[in-house]
């Protein structure tokens, strides 16, 4: 497995330069041109349901000085703090060989595993009122390609939203780990089980793909500062025998056939989680990840990966911590 990636500002540097109406006709040709600045306008287009084009938007942000009633762009969040985001910038891009860490996820899969992963990391500080999403898309030759987009004007308060406090360090840490790591990892294993065969609708299958792949992902998130997370997030285990119970009956009823889709959905597609703890596949995930993690290693997550699901349970089982079902 390699991960190559191209990295973009151009959606947080481009807005924050421009000053009026005709410094944005002036750049254009910038607009148009840059993969940051197509990757934050088809996200928002998509997920606002709106044709208006970013540079269409600054326009009249100048001309009239505020947004258009909609404000897909949220150029509101963007130039009432541009001195504070000018400032991150420059402090993130001063870091970007700290801010990207991909050996780690490639460290996971088997070394016989010789796909690539392409990515398009990017700063923006308009569009979609989000800290971090992710967009697919598949170019006119049928690659597929993958952006990674952090919202900058978000940074802060999605910090202390999630976390209590902000720090530069601390979002850099965020950044690296909690989303381009933990999305990366995602990515990678959605593609290393695809390409084996492994892909299934069954509803057991599919509880048991998300507790490999997003409990990884969260130990990914993590593992740097266990401690930290611990209590921040009160990650410890008082939860998590409750937590196996519940996957124990869920798997149980999945091979049955007696879950419903609804029960399903609540455990398999959440709406906004940014943390383990929120659904409970997350949580048990996470703890499995992180007792093979600490007891084996790489090599004890590389040989789940490498033979699914059934062996992650497992591993985790010979541990003697838990029993959980498979």
């Amino acid at each position: 497995m390699r991960i190559h990636y191209s990295f973009d500002d151009s959606a947080a540097r481009l807005p924050l330069a421009i000053r009026s109406a005709e410094g944005v006709f002036d750049r254009a040709a910038d607009f148009r041109n840059a993969p940051g600045v197509q990757l934050v306008e088809l996200t928002t287009q998509h997920m606002l349901n709106t044709s208006m084009s970013l540079i269409d938007e600054l326009a009249h942000y100048f001309d009239t000085g505020s947004p258009s009633e909609a404000n897909p762009y949220a150029l509101d969040a963007c130039y009432t703090q541009r001195e504070l985001l000018e400032d991150l910038l420059r402090d993130l891009r001063d870091r970007l060989p700290l801010l990207v860490g991909f050996d780690e996820v490639e460290a996971l899969f088997p070394a016989s595993y010789e796909r690539d992963l392409s990515l398009t990391l990017a700063f923006t500080a308009v569009g979609v009122s989000a800290f971090g999403y992710i967009r697919s898309f598949i170019d006119s030759e049928g690659e597929e390609y993958h952006g990674m987009v952090v919202n900058l004007a978000q940074a802060h308060p999605h910090m202390e939203a999630v976390l209590d406090q902000f720090s530069l360090n601390l979002l850099a840490d965020t950044i690296r780990n909690g989303f381009f790591n933990h999305e990366a990892f995602q990515l990678a294993y959605g593609d290393y089980r695809d390409t084996h065969g492994r892909s299934s609708n069954a509803p057991a299958d599919q509880l048991k793909d998300a507790l490999i792949s997003r409990g990884i992902a969260w130990y990914l998130s993590y593992r740097h500062d266990l401690a930290f997370y611990d209590e921040t997030l009160g990650l410890d285990g008082d939860t998590l025998p409750k937590c196996i119970a519940s996957w124990n009956e869920m798997i149980s009823d999945a091979h049955d056939h007696t879950i419903s889709d609804a029960r399903l959905d609540e455990w398999l597609r959440p709406r906004d989680v940014r943390h383990p703890g929120e659904l409970e596949v997350d949580v048990v995930g996470y703890h499995v990840a992180r007792a093979i993690g600490e007891e084996q290693g790489d090599e004890g997550l590389r040989d789940a990966i490498a033979h699914g699901p059934d062996r992650f349970i497992a591993l985790y089982n010979a541990l003697g911590l838990h029993t959980l079902k498979s």
